[in-house]
């Protein structure tokens, strides 16, 4: 081995255990800052977590907010995505991808329309004539999407529902939808129409944990559930 095969290797060697001390004293930062959270090992930046917030290994996570008793399964890549509570997000998903130009331009390289894309390494021109900024993704609560779903971003994906593994969201997904497919295509509602607005209405997200606590075997059970709505209020 020569000497600058030796320097390149020493080089890329001390500027990974850079990265990985930065990372660890971001994540220790963010440990502090949300104490009721588990945060293993991730890329993490510019968050907002709720409570009890889980995100595991290999996640990245950019421009998010995800709230209370949400969490991210390993792999997965999220950016500019809000996620609501007790959403429980599968392995190796992808939300928030860039968009390029499909109509009038002769390529959809991001060199003939930035002049500022990590993709890139080099640009022809001084200018951008092309928002690629990746689009906002909103996902309501108690949503479940399966592994190695793709969620292109501009969607909503309303409360209740569940995506299937491998599907490929195109548009928004109403309250209580199981969707599937690439595209995907509803495949059909959890509930019917009036245990729908029962759960809506309820809000049962917003609980406090003492209140879940109290009537958590309605929870395996949506006539149970609505029965004891019922009953709390008379």
């Amino acid at each position: 081995m020569d000497i600058i095969c030796f320097l390149k290797i020493f080089n890329n060697f001390i500027t990974e255990c850079k990265r990985f001390y930065l990372q660890e004293v971001k994540l220790k930062d963010l440990r502090d800052k949300y104490p009721t959270c588990v945060l293993k090992k991730a890329d993490i930046n510019n968050v907002e977590l709720g409570k009890y917030v889980s995100v595991l290994v290999g996640v990245s996570l950019q421009n998010c907010s995800i709230s209370d008793h949400s969490y991210i399964s390993v792999n997965s890549k999220i950016s500019n995505c809000a996620i609501g509570k007790y959403c429980s997000i599968g392995p190796n998903v992808i939300i928030g991808l860039g968009p390029h130009p499909a109509r009038g331009f002769v390529s959809t390289h991001p060199v003939f329309y930035s002049n500022n894309n990590e993709g890139c390494a080099c640009f022809f021109r001084n200018d951008k004539i092309f928002n690629d900024k990746i689009p906002k993704t909103i996902i309501k609560n108690d949503v479940w999407v399966g592994a190695n779903v793709i969620i292109p971003g501009n969607i909503t994906i309303e409360t209740g529902a569940i995506v299937a593994t491998g599907t490929v969201v195109t548009k928004d997904v109403p309250p209580y939808a199981i969707v599937g497919g690439n595209p995907a295509k509803i495949i059909r509602y959890r509930f019917s129409k009036d245990q729908v607005n029962v759960l809506i209405d309820s809000k049962w997200w917003n609980w406090s944990k003492e209140k879940i606590a109290e009537c958590i075997d309605s929870f395996a059970d949506i006539r149970l559930f609505r029965t004891s709505l019922h009953e709390r209020k008379n």
